[in-house]
């Protein structure tokens, strides 16, 4: 029988098999399992020895994947009684983890180790409405994780990636936390990005309060219709809140006269892989409304726009670059 610290070593299994043994992992840590469902395990383990093979590391990583979380935190068994929505998501990413073999147990921060660890997550190019207790609703944009905690004092969410826009009604304090500190929520609404080394925060009803991890008890006050950022020790910039900034609620991205380099660094959070132009290009202007669900036809627009061409080294890595002149 393979050891568990052998895991490092272990070569990937295929995604399939992996999906099915996760499956498997979560149906039997659910309550009340029959005794059928025990036997069509059974029957699984026994049909292939990759079978057996991806059950036995199904179990170890569980073990593992069970020192990320918090002693308060969900465990394993309720992932199989969450929504559909959380139930797929979860076996899907953690296959995803097992398969890797190896190479994955030291990614500690990666997103699918940050999905495990959340209730709620969106992947690349996916856009998620979850309603919560207390008419709390959030939005999750493109490749966004987040985790709750909610008492009868307090509503807490935090921002594990990506970008959330938060609607409530609730009487309680709402607060949203990220790597570089706590958000509280005074109005109906609350936009938050977890950006590399900062926190943007904004609100167009009622106004917020900023609390860097590092400065202390005091917090900043951001009025409605402002854009925030902060670090871990203070406010880094703020300004108006421009129309068309959160779209991507709605499924849109816009712009108004923004550099082509910067559009397809935005552009580029909802599809998978590189996304660019030739440096020579990146000042021309761009204006519009597209919408995300299609990506390669925003690409399209571009090109016929700009005159230029979607070339495709691969297909997660492209590059626009002008047309050359046949004349």
């Amino acid at each position: 029988m393979e050891s568990r610290g052998a895991s490092s070593t272990q070569a990937p299994i295929p995604l399939p098999v992996a999906e099915q043994a996760m499956h498997w992992l979560l149906e039997l840590q659910a309550p009340h399992v029959s005794e059928q469902t025990r036997a069509h395990w059974l029957q699984w383990r026994q049909a292939d020895a990759l079978h057996e093979m991806a059950w036995q590391r199904a179990q170890a990583f569980s073990s593992r994947m069970s020192s990320l979380r918090s002693p308060g935190q969900r465990p394993l068994a309720n992932a199989a009684l969450a929504p559909m929505l959380s139930r797929r998501s979860a076996l899907k990413n953690l296959a995803l983890l097992l398969a890797a073999g190896g190479t994955a147990w030291s990614a500690r921060d990666s997103a699918l180790v940050q999905d495990w660890r959340s209730d709620f997550s969106s992947a690349v190019g996916e856009h998620h409405t979850v309603q919560l207790a207390d008419q709390i609703q959030v939005q999750l944009n493109t490749d966004s994780a987040i985790e709750m905690r909610f008492d009868p004092q307090q509503r807490v969410i935090r921002l594990l990636r990506g970008e959330m826009l938060l609607n409530s009604a609730t009487a309680l304090p709402l607060w949203v936390e990220t790597t570089e500190g706590r958000v509280q929520m005074f109005g109906q609404q609350l936009a938050v990005r977890q950006r590399q080394g900062f926190t943007q925060a904004s609100s167009q009803s009622g106004g917020l309060g900023i609390y860097p991890q590092a400065r202390g008890n005091p917090s900043i006050s951001v009025a409605p219709g402002q854009v925030v950022s902060f670090d871990r020790h203070s406010l880094l910039a703020q300004r108006p809140l421009r129309a068309g900034e959160l779209a991507w609620s709605h499924g849109m991205i816009v712009a108004q006269g923004q550099r082509l380099a910067d559009f397809l660094a935005e552009l580029a959070r909802y599809r998978r892989g590189h996304l660019g132009c030739d440096p020579s290009l990146g000042d021309l202007r761009v204006s519009g409304t597209f919408p995300l669900h299609d990506t390669d036809q925003v690409l399209l627009a571009l090109s016929e726009t700009f005159n230029l061409d979607v070339q495709h080294l691969t297909r997660y890595w492209v590059t626009l670059k002008a047309r050359p002149n046949l004349a």
